[in-house]
């Protein structure tokens, strides 16, 4: 296994552990006996948030690049990012290869920007405030390799941008493509 594979397998189980700890959690919880509907609530969130978030992973994993609409798309991004604001001035359809792109610049930035509201727009993910990018994310952008569990998403995002012909950049404001 390459380390990039490594360290997106690792990000992977990070990013899923949480969700899946709660449906677990919750499950335990339940008595065969006398149905508790705040359990089951918290079963079923908790497995809803899962499923939107593991649709989302699969979309920046590169799982579709065909052409998808753009409201197909936002309600992806934003059922995978539940808990964060999001301003969608993408305008028209993703084309071909852009709806792993945008999925892979919206995880990415949300998960290092947390409690930040993003706009994601035709040109890229703009986080609310300083967006902050660990040491290691810029020169995976760049195509350098990747070195921990973040640039790796990045090195996949890089190859998102690649296979469209673009070119990825951070700075303070967000993630760019042109």
């Amino acid at each position: 296994m390459t380390d990039t594979t490594q360290f997106l397998v690792r990000w992977l189980c990070h990013d899923l552990a949480t969700p899946i700890a709660s449906v677990m959690t919750a499950s335990e919880l339940l008595d065969d006996d006398t149905p508790d509907a705040e359990i089951n609530e918290l079963v079923t969130t908790g497995a809803r948030r899962l499923s939107a978030r593991l649709r989302l992973v699969r979309l920046a994993l590169g799982a579709a690049d065909s052409a998808m609409s753009a409201t197909a798309l936002e309600k992806l991004v934003r059922e995978g990012l539940e808990n964060t604001r999001i301003s969608w001035t993408f305008a028209g359809d993703a084309v071909e290869g852009m709806a792993s792109l945008v999925a892979c610049a919206a995880v990415l930035t949300a998960d290092l920007n947390r409690a930040r509201a993003l706009t994601i727009g035709n040109s890229g993910i703009a986080a609310e405030g300083d967006c902050t990018w660990p040491d290691s994310v810029p020169p995976a952008l760049a195509g350098g390799p990747a070195t921990c569990n973040r640039s790796a998403v990045a090195a996949l995002l890089h190859s998102a941008a690649q296979r469209m012909g673009r070119t990825i950049t951070a700075d303070n404001t967000g993630l760019h493509w042109s």
